[in-house]
């Protein structure tokens, strides 16, 4: 008898001891992430295609990194139609690189070695990465020591990432390898996508450009997108000219007195050439460091100069091809802003600080960068060094995405994916 009681109480512990386990394990796959996600909601599939899926716990740290760079960069709220897309965007490239990672395969496409080891080599860096600013961020607050900084890298990675080290570093590998992919997939197709004609590759430009800065052109944006372009802001210039520019070639003199304005441009009408003159420090555009070495298209509305010194587009258009005027910014003490006219060589009154300002040495030129020597429209596509390789890329990049876009065809997007938000933003 007291045998069968001592048995049944080892099963009832033992059952106890389950049940608590049971419980244990269940609070901890319930318990929320930084993101608020439990295990069972990390773990759903919101996107598949082509036999491939994207669960939600990588999908909501994709899209999280995304908003935190636009935020950062870019638009800080959207609407909810933006949302939308931008959550559309996201997975679909998560499914790429599903996607592509398989189709590599299937295609027998396979990493080298030493592209194994890169994707390895990625994985590394990045925990590597996240491990010392987590050492950083302990040794500052007087609890380190090598036992609490594993354990709070552990809880990083388990209660901000909703994941184990190693399996982050999967992730980031697979990421890893799917650049690769695409790269091999690309070198596979590229019979496909290279080969286009001429005239193929000059309707794309010209659809482009219209598309993009035609139909919805305002008015002024040509000439701030090329000095853009000059900088490394803007990776092409703007490509469309509106009705009503003209050309001119332009050197800035910043922050220079009237005297030293007037000495500037006595080089030139002392026979140094406008070229030699563009290359000078002074000239605050230094056309020696210029990716584009103008001429610049400005129109009575244009942002790059015009807005701010009306005087410059008007005296422009009322000159000759190939005259050259120098203008000087006259500061208006009602707004404190400045207009420019032309210089009159005036000088400071006696027993003051002689007044910085800025001026221009402008040149009208014929500059006909226009399809078929036009003066407006859409910019030939040799006109300016780069534009025809970067339109090439990009219509090369469309054809492969032409391919591509039919191994995720019959991609489906649950509903609980565009329902996921982040604290801080609308949507």
């Amino acid at each position: 008898m007291k045998k069968k009681k001592l048995v049944r109480n080892i099963v009832i512990a033992a059952a106890a001891v389950l049940v608590l386990a049971c419980v244990i394990v269940l609070s901890i796959l319930l318990r929320d992430d930084a993101r608020g996600l439990n295990y069972f909601e990390r773990n759903k599939v919101v996107a598949s295609a082509a036999g491939q899926s994207v669960k939600m716990g990588e999908y909501a740290m994709a899209l999280d990194n995304s908003l935190s760079y636009y935020m950062q960069y870019g638009n800080a709220t959207y609407t909810d139609e933006e949302l939308k897309e931008l959550k559309t965007n996201v997975l679909q490239q998560l499914l790429d690189q599903k996607v592509y990672v398989a189709k590599m395969n299937e295609l027998g496409l396979n990493l080298t070695a030493e592209e194994l080891d890169a994707c390895k080599k990625a994985a590394d860096d990045q925990v590597t990465a996240l491990e010392e600013s987590l050492g950083k961020q302990m040794s500052t607050s007087g609890n380190f020591s090598k036992a609490s900084l594993e354990s709070q890298i552990n809880s990083y990675f388990t209660r901000q990432l909703g994941m184990s080290k190693s399996q982050y570093k999967k992730m980031i590998a697979e990421q890893t390898k799917a650049s690769y992919a695409a790269e091999k997939l690309e070198a596979y197709y590229d019979e496909q996508i290279k080969g286009y004609t001429e005239d193929e590759l000059l309707d794309y430009y010209n659809t482009y450009v219209t598309e993009n800065f035609g139909d919805t052109y305002e008015s002024g944006m040509y000439s701030m997108y090329m000095q853009m372009y000059e900088i490394g802001y803007s990776q092409m210039p703007y490509l469309f000219v509106p009705e009503g520019f003209v050309y001119v070639d332009v050197i800035e003199l910043n922050d220079l007195t009237e005297e030293q304005i007037h000495a500037f441009y006595a080089r030139y009408e002392g026979g140094e050439s406008f070229e030699d003159l563009q290359n000078d420090p002074l000239n605050a555009k230094n056309a020696a460091d210029a990716k584009v070495k103008g001429p610049y298209a400005i129109g009575d509305l244009d942002y790059g100069y015009a807005a701010n010194d009306p005087a410059l587009y008007k005296t422009a258009s009322e000159m000759e091809i190939g005259e050259v005027k120098l203008l000087i910014a006259e500061a208006t003490e009602a707004e404190g802003t400045e207009s420019a006219a032309p210089a009159e060589g005036t000088e400071a009154a006696e027993g003051t600080e002689p007044v910085k300002k800025t001026a221009y040495l402008i040149r009208r030129t014929e500059g006909k960068l226009c399809k078929d020597g036009a003066q407006t429209g859409v910019v030939d596509i040799d006109a300016y060094e780069g534009v025809r390789d970067t339109i090439k890329a990009s219509y090369e990049n469309e054809r492969f995405q032409n391919i591509t876009s039919e191994w995720t065809a019959d991609a489906v997007i649950d509903e609980t994916a565009y329902a996921y938000t982040t604290s801080g933003l609308n949507g």
